[in-house]
């Protein structure tokens, strides 16, 4: 993290490029409320950064980054506490579409090759756990929880892609859900 604050004097892009999109809520959050300069800085940052994100990165976790920031942004400076002649309710809903954008290509990106998504964080734990059991009976999806170590949110997001890219199918037997290797992923 970077210790300096977002600078909202400068609109220059190349010099809020090397701004970080933490330094920018850093600087949001000191402020008591949203001013003109700043919200039009915001935006313009918000905006390029996104647009580099949705044409540049193949990472969801950049997609997400700018995604959450626009989010936090807005519960630390809510609609009904901000001055009404700024118009911060039409600045929310583009950014909120351009949300919806960073989202959507997000998604986008969970459908890629399994080739490719099998090189994503935790995959290789996931194919192993997988390999060690019995094929026919597959793992329960708490049996993967506890050993890859992950918090349930984590694990739903990785059983979500891996299923996705047709590299596991999930069971539902009785009243466990059972996870088994498909694919390429089975022997």
């Amino acid at each position: 993290m970077n210790d300096r604050l977002f600078d909202f004097s400068n609109d220059d892009p190349e010099r809020m490029a090397e701004s970080q999109p933490e330094d920018l809520f850093q600087a949001v959050q000191a402020l008591p409320c949203w001013n003109r300069r700043a919200l039009a800085i915001t935006e313009l940052a918000i905006f390029g950064w996104a647009s580099i994100a949705l044409t540049q990165s193949r990472e969801r976790e950049k997609l997400a980054e700018i995604h959450g920031l626009i989010q936090r942004l807005q519960v630390i400076h809510p609609i009904e506490n901000q001055p009404p002649e700024l118009e911060v309710a039409t600045r929310y809903l583009r950014w909120d579409g351009m949300a919806q954008l960073l989202e959507v290509r997000a998604h986008s990106l969970d459908y890629h090759q399994p080739e490719e998504v099998e090189k994503r964080s935790h995959m290789s734990k996931l194919k192993d756990a997988l390999a060690a059991a019995n094929s026919t009976q597959g793992v329960r999806t708490q049996e993967l929880l506890e050993g890859l170590k992950l918090s349930k949110a984590r694990l739903s997001q990785l059983l979500a892609l891996a299923e996705a890219a047709g590299l596991i199918e999930r069971v539902k037997q009785g009243q466990e859900l059972r996870v088994f290797a498909a694919g390429i992923w089975r022997k």
